[in-house]
């Protein structure tokens, strides 16, 4: 099988699995527990938690150790504007005492073309009475910085949520340049990173954000570990509820084998993030090369800086799910899209936003690179592609 998908997941890297062993093995007790192997646990988690910090740059204390990316979001989104709220600082929308309170509502401002872990967090808001703005992209994929000027200045903006790098299409945000607009409002801000990490080198110490998620299983770290950085300061209220855990701030016994695990998975891949980034580039390169030359390929935005490993491509005349169907058949996996959203039969949200009309948005296919592909598979899946897509639009394409 030729792994074209790691946008959605990544393989266990064996060092990664060695690490981890041990609490499975050892020190399997929970870390919570006063006696010996309780306290061996907790001293693995504890080293886990500052190897973290040190490779982010940032206090073990302002980590919170999460399931995931979903959870490490939604904890950033409900749990800053829920402190918010709880201050007095804005007008908490159930207060019945609200409409006629003199504190503004609530507002969260995000992009268009968040995950699903974001939108979902936010839409729980909305309901909940709090505004929620969402700020376009061009047709390339990149934000419109003026709007998110004009979104921030509004009273009772109590955070800001954008991601790093889009999950579909590899684009890449200015974070940094939006973070020094974010402190210039005094609006907190939040980077969904889990696409990002590993891929470019990232100090915290050297970013104006105060909050950003990742996930282990994006860097060939296990599933359901994750964690959500907050800066020192930064009121944020517990959104998981039953226990003292992680100072407060997520209930629920630590996933130790999954943190040690994730610890070492992220100490390797910002490590080599900067070489792994030269090798797949060129990689990147000669795939979206091979679906250019095929007529009527949209290549999504390609005018707009990208991490080095996605090619999201729009197929005229074809459907994505009928392309990643035949690359199956044929020994490639790929996506078309959001792996939180497959099987979905609605057009991406994000390439819709980018103004793609919906029938060319459902002919996109993601293809996202590791640090196990070749060149030799490259080249295989750029052979295989111009016949599919032809026979795709000839309907002739047998999935038997």
């Amino acid at each position: 099988m030729i792994y074209l998908d790691a946008n959605a997941t990544t393989p266990l890297h064996p060092e990664v699995l060695a690490a981890m062993l041990p609490l499975f093995r050892d020190n399997f007790a929970n870390p919570s527990s006063v006696h010996a192997p309780g306290q061996a646990a907790r001293a693995a988690l504890d080293g886990a938690r500052e190897h973290c910090a040190a490779v982010l740059s940032c206090a073990p204390k302002e980590l919170v150790f999460t399931s995931g990316g979903t959870e490490a979001d939604a904890l950033a989104i409900l749990g800053v504007a829920s402190a918010a709220m709880a201050s007095g600082a804005v007008a908490d929308p159930r207060d019945p005492d609200a409409p006629s309170s003199a504190r503004p509502r609530p507002r969260v401002v995000v992009t268009a073309v968040e995950h699903p872990a974001v939108l979902g967090p936010c839409a729980a808001l909305s309901r909940a009475g709090v505004e929620v703005v969402q700020v376009g992209v061009d047709p390339e994929g990149r934000l419109d910085e003026e709007a998110l000027a004009a979104a921030l200045l509004a009273p009772g903006t109590v955070l800001c949520s954008v991601m790093a790098a889009n999950n579909e299409t590899g684009v890449v945000f200015p974070i940094a340049r939006i973070g020094a607009l974010c402190r210039s409002r005094g609006v907190p801000l939040h980077v969904d990173a889990v696409q990002w990490i590993g891929k470019e080198e990232v100090c915290l110490r050297d970013l104006p954000i105060d909050l950003l998620s990742l996930s282990a299983h994006k860097l060939e770290g296990p599933k359901g570990a994750g964690l959500l950085w907050a800066r020192s300061g930064v009121a944020l209220r517990a959104v998981q509820e039953g226990g003292h855990q992680e100072r407060g701030r997520r209930a629920g016994t630590e996933n130790a084998a999954g943190i040690v695990g994730l610890s070492e998975a992220l100490r390797r891949a910002c490590a080599g993030a900067r070489g792994l980034s030269a090798r797949l580039g060129p990689l990147r390169d000669r795939l979206e090369a091979a679906a250019r030359a095929i007529p009527g390929t949209l290549i999504l935005g390609a005018g707009a800086p990208r991490v080095s490993n996605t090619v999201c491509a729009a197929f005229e005349g074809c459907e994505g799910e009928t392309l990643l169907a035949a690359l199956d058949l044929r020994g490639v996996a790929v996506s078309t899209g959001s792996a939180c959203s497959s099987g979905s039969l609605s057009p991406s949200k994000v390439l819709l936003a980018m103004g793609l009309a919906p029938a060319r948005a459902r002919g996109a296919v993601r293809f996202s690179l590791w640090s196990g592909n070749t060149a030799a598979e490259i080249e295989t899946v750029a052979g295989l592609l111009p016949g599919i897509v032809a026979r795709a639009r000839g309907g002739t394409l047998s999935l038997a």
